[in-house]
């Protein structure tokens, strides 16, 4: 289908006509390669960060328009990859304890009270990040799970950065507690 990707699945800027369409053919090769020389090959894919921040240029071309557009790409692009970067630290950092606290005993092996007992506790977090406010979950699932800064999270519900971080430390603290009602071990539930 002409104006999407080979997979359908993102509209295609090249195949259209236009400012968007012009700035597409002119740069979009020059930023992958810029982005591959400087980040390397990924992940993220230096193609799917240029298409990513095309579709922001696109967005802010329909309510106003930068006056520097290949400046506006190569700084998305970056935010991108540098976004991506982070969730990534974040979740094998976040991997890491999860294993070292539920799944790592002093002989190191998986034996079935630990699988057991770490599945119990999971179920226990699941259930309380239910039983919170949606705007404090999502916060605590964006910046903890994904790896956003409590400012980013806080945009992205619409609540200030103190906001944020007051709803994180909140669900922090029911998590703990519930963890130790259940005489769970506590450690950092989620910290940094």
């Amino acid at each position: 289908m002409p104006g999407y990707d080979p997979e359908g699945l993102q509209p295609d800027p090249s195949a259209g006509s236009g400012e968007l369409a012009e700035l597409y053919r002119q740069y979009f090769d020059e930023l992958s390669d810029s982005l591959r020389a400087t980040y390397g090959n990924g992940p993220p894919d230096p193609e799917d960060v240029a298409q990513h921040a095309f579709e922001r240029l696109g967005r802010r071309m329909d309510e106003a328009p930068p006056e520097r557009p290949k400046g506006f790409l190569w700084i998305c692009a970056r935010n991108i990859i540098m976004d991506a970067k982070r969730a990534e630290r974040v979740r094998h950092r976040n991997g890491s304890e999860v294993e070292n606290r539920f799944f790592v005993g002093s002989s190191d092996s998986l034996d079935p009270e630990r699988v057991f007992m770490a599945g119990e506790q999971l179920r226990l977090v699941e259930d309380v990040l239910r039983q919170m406010p949606k705007r404090r979950r999502q916060i605590f699932v964006l910046a903890r799970v994904h790896g956003l800064t409590p400012a980013a999270a806080g945009k992205r519900v619409g609540v200030s950065r103190t906001s944020a971080v007051r709803h994180i430390a909140l669900a922090t603290e029911e998590i703990a507690k519930a963890l130790a009602a259940a005489g769970a071990p506590i450690g950092q539930v989620g910290g940094k």
